[in-house]
């Protein structure tokens, strides 16, 4: 889709930039750069197929198979096929139970659906919207993606309404079918291609939404003279190019009211900007690439923003990079919360041939980037509280700039290196199914696997593990080379055995599946689910290294409550006890998408004696008692998008607690407490014995009975007794 040049050429620059005045920013450094090279290699991250074969799942509805032929020449219209296929996947889901969270309430039908429908290398015409429905993943296979295409002029794509092309959908059997909103789960497109062809000037490549593990992946969407490339959007965007239509993606905020993460993507050639900003998108933004564009970010008017964007470059973005609304502007301002809710950081990004950074309609204040090039090192907007918990805390509100004149190429592509790598190549998966096989086993059907699996881990280095529930009576260990791959975490399940020995003694917890110290291991797409007599169990214990990646994973669904809470709701049909959720000892990696909510364990996720960096994005912990997020002894760790939960019975919940911490980074964090929460809590994260802890973003209030829904604090210091009362914040440095 992008040419080589397509995001080029950073021209030389020598001059100083001129200081920013004080109206526009305050304590700007500004120095001159030594000249660059012009590059026409900008870009290190590979957009290509990241599954070249057929996954080995007998459970996927595969398109073209029997029932589900479908051309792949983009002559034929392929729509009704490939609706059929996602309909299958769904009905699978249904009748299997696997993903099943809300278990008839709310006036839904028992199993909430969900699948996976795997579609072959070709190119597939389309003319009118598919549903994907709840929790079900449309993958793409092959040498190169399968490419879909709504055909020019279609019906219904120039009437002056939006429509889209793919929807995520809400209940496709049995209930009302909505747009994916807060009960959507797990539903995804992965590894495919989606353009739309001239004359469909109102068509939206990707109706995205959900609440937990929604996923847009590995795709490129040319949305041409459409009207937008994704709209709406729920937890993850990795690995996404979207170029052309009049906005990349029109941003709202996730249901019900998370952040999202966009990792590794790419903007090219919107006709008014890259990503048009709704109703507070809260949008957390990590090596993306901006060129050829009016505007990278626009806030809708009358709209706070907490905007993170970090590692990322702009290029050739005539305006400005980031348009947001005036604070004192913005409706209800006078109230503190509401003004300061309006937050901008750009940490570490680069520009060239780029206008201003930042426009702030109302007022028409911009502070400039440098031309050719720049280096932001750091621009805020918003209140920023430093040195904070100490006798020398300041604060002050406003624009914060700290910018260099050059942005050397070498930098920029150290910006952009990825560190979440593809999945280990299809060609080396081994089925568990198959290891079964060979050892005259059956598996799944609820006897205990854990032999065949901790066979299959000891043989091989990748292991693939098919939709399905399989019973674990201990540890599944693997290797320091070990993959564990799965295709959807809430239809293949690890479940320990309920009541076994092995799970039953807290004062010695032992983990469903562990990782050794320093190992390189990769998995993702699994549920893991630590059953109920189990008080000793831990879902995950996580030892590997600085080079490991944890991703697309899932713990059960369940809400700890007292022992009289009536049992409508989904969670709160359980009761039992556990450890821990997810236990980081030693290790470190890359870790996204995660969703922990086991409730019923001590805390959600426990990380403790390590100096191993952690790259965290997208992680959810939620409906724990009393903690959700626990680090004790833990250095250089970065949170990108954590989101923490409590809920009616759980609003005794913190959600962070850091102990002898160094060296640590939450940004852009969304510390949730539920409209009908209970009681107040005096402080959302504390501290104790740490350094150079700092926050940057946070979402820390409702409006519904705020004497409840908000926290006391921002922080708190156990040894000081020192707090940050304010809630809503660009930044809070600690020393």
């Amino acid at each position: 889709m992008y040419s080589r040049r397509a995001f080029v050429t950073l021209a030389a620059g020598t001059a100083a930039l001129p200081l920013l005045p004080e109206t526009a920013a305050s304590a700007a450094t500004v120095t001159s750069a030594t000249p660059v090279t012009p590059a026409d290699h900008l870009d290190p991250t590979a957009f290509t197929s990241v599954l070249t074969a057929l996954p080995p799942d007998p459970y996927a509805v595969v398109l073209g198979g029997p029932g589900f032929q479908a051309p792949a020449d983009g002559a034929g219209d392929a729509t009704a096929a490939l609706q059929a296929a996602v309909d299958e996947a769904s009905r699978r889901g249904i009748a299997n139970g696997l993903g099943d969270i809300l278990g008839g309430a709310r006036d839904f039908p028992p199993g909430d659906g969900g699948g996976v429908v795997l579609v072959p290398e070709g190119t597939y015409r389309l003319s009118a919207p598919v549903n994907v429905h709840d929790s079900v993943r449309v993958i793409g296979y092959g040498r190169k993606r399968p490419r879909f295409v709504l055909g020019a002029n279609s019906p219904g794509y120039a009437s002056g309404t939006p429509r889209d092309v793919f929807a995520f959908r809400r209940r496709p059997v049995g209930g009302p079918v909505t747009y994916a909103n807060n009960d959507t789960f797990g539903s995804a497109l992965v590894n495919l291609d989606i353009t739309i062809e001239p004359g469909n000037p109102d068509a939206i490549a990707v109706r995205f939404g959900g609440a937990q593990l929604c996923l847009l992946q590995d795709l490129d969407i040319d949305a041409g003279q459409g009207r937008a490339g994704i709209d709406h959007n729920a937890n993850l965007i990795h690995r996404v190019r979207v170029r052309g239509g009049e906005v990349g993606l029109n941003a709202f905020a996730a249901s019900a009211g998370w952040q999202t993460t966009l990792l590794d993507c790419r903007f090219e050639g919107q006709r008014r900007a890259a990503v048009l900003l709704n109703n507070d998108a809260k949008l957390v933004v990590v090596r993306a690439i901006v060129a050829r564009t009016p505007r990278a970010f626009e806030s809708a008017p009358g709209q706070w923003q907490h905007l993170y964007v970090q590692d990322s470059h702009f290029q050739d973005v005539g305006d400005a990079a980031v348009v947001l609304n005036d604070s004192a502007s913005i409706p209800g301002a006078d109230d503190d919360r509401i003004r300061r809710s309006n937050q901008l950081t750009l940490l570490n990004c680069t520009t060239s041939a780029t206008g201003d950074l930042l426009l702030l309609a109302g007022s028409g204040a911009r502070t400039a980037a440098g031309r050719p090039s720049a280096l932001v090192r750091e621009l805020t907007y918003g209140l920023r509280v430093e040195r904070a918990l100490s006798g020398r805390e300041t604060r002050r509100e406003g624009v914060h700039a700290d910018l260099t004149a050059g942005a050397p190429v070498a930098r920029v592509r150290a910006n952009l290196r990825p560190d979440t790598p593809p999945p280990p190549p299809v060609r080396t998966w081994v089925s568990v199914a198959d290891v079964a096989a060979g050892m005259g086993r059956t598996i799944g059907a609820g006897e205990d696997d854990l032999a065949v699996f901790q066979a299959a881990v000891d043989r091989h280095d990748t292991v693939f593990v098919p939709i399905g529930r399989y019973v674990l009576s201990g540890t599944l260990k693997l290797r320091r080379t070990s993959s564990l791959i799965g295709l959807h975490p809430r239809q293949t399940w690890l479940l320990a055995a309920d009541g076994h020995p092995n799970f039953t003694d807290p004062a010695a917890p032992r983990a469903l599946v562990s990782t050794p110290r320093g190992g390189r291991n990769v998995v993702t797409g699994l549920g893991l689910d630590t059953a109920r007599q189990t008080a000793g169990a831990v879902n995950l214990l996580w030892r590997s290294g600085a080079d490991s990646y944890l991703a697309d994973v899932t713990t059960q669904f369940v809400k700890w409550h007292p022992a009289d809470a009536p049992s409508g709701d989904p969670g709160y049909t359980y009761r039992g006890a556990h450890k821990y959720g997810i236990w980081v000892r030693g290790g470190g990696g890359t870790f996204a998408n995660v969703w922990s909510m086991n409730g019923w364990a001590e805390n959600g996720l426990l990380v403790e004696d390590t100096d191993v960096p952690a790259r965290l994005y997208e992680i959810s912990v939620e409906h724990h008692e009393t903690r959700e997020v626990v680090l004790r002894g833990v250095s250089g760790w970065r949170f990108l998008g954590l989101q923490t939960e409590d809920h009616i019975y759980g609003w005794r919940s913190q959600a962070v607690e850091i102990e002898r911490g160094r060296d640590i980074l939450l940004a852009n964090s969304v510390l949730f407490r539920v409209a009908t929460v209970l009681g107040p809590h005096p402080y959302g994260v504390s501290v104790r014995d740490s350094r150079r802890v700092t926050l940057r973003g946070n979402r820390g209030y409702r409006d519904k009975t705020p004497e409840f829904t908000q926290w006391g604090a921002a922080v708190f210091d156990h040894r000081s007794g020192r707090s940050v009362p304010e809630i809503e914040f660009t930044l809070i440095g600690i020393a």
